[in-house]
């Protein structure tokens, strides 16, 4: 969505509930881990599917060592005019997001997601949003601003950076 966008709880709420709803491909109350790794291959599989799609430039299912070098001139072309920075303000190609969750099973909303039990459950996942929200509303409207979550992004990212230090 939109991260300039104001978001109440009641949103919070809703968007919690239409993901569960997607995630939850057997209607049963649950997102498993089984269930994870099959959205993740499927999702996967879509982005591959695009991926070729893109370079495929004539549609003829196949990709020419022309079509191949057109591309790759292109994405020069597209990171040079960003000043040469990967996707994101220099993360190259979205690893460090990726390295984050964790993959299907791995880290969600600050923890486990699917903890001993093996799996989640759509109040739980309520519970965990809600708790973010609740960090990030720093003025305790109801309403996370763009301005409340880019603070919030300040203080992780100085957080992290005292990690670092620390570490090294």
């Amino acid at each position: 969505g939109n991260r300039d966008a104001e978001m109440t709880r009641q949103q919070v709420i809703e968007r919690v509930d239409r993901h569960f709803q997607q995630m939850d491909a057997n209607n049963d109350g649950r997102f498993t881990r089984e269930e994870a790794g099959a959205q993740h291959e499927r999702m996967r599989g879509e982005h591959m599917q695009r991926a070729f799609a893109r370079l495929d430039a004539n549609n003829d299912g196949s990709i020419s060592r022309e079509e191949f070098s057109q591309h790759r001139a292109q994405r020069a072309e597209r990171r040079a005019e960003r000043g040469g920075e990967g996707m994101r303000g220099g993360h190259a190609g979205g690893r460090m997001m990726r390295h984050h969750r964790g993959g299907p099973g791995g880290q969600m909303m600050g923890g486990r997601m699917f903890g001993e039990q093996g799996f989640v459950t759509r109040d739980q996942m309520r519970e965990r949003a809600l708790a973010h929200f609740d960090r990030l509303d720093a003025d305790r409207n109801g309403t996370v601003t763009a301005e409340e979550r880019r603070a919030a992004h300040e203080r992780r990212r100085g957080r992290m950076r005292d990690r670092t230090e620390s570490d090294g």
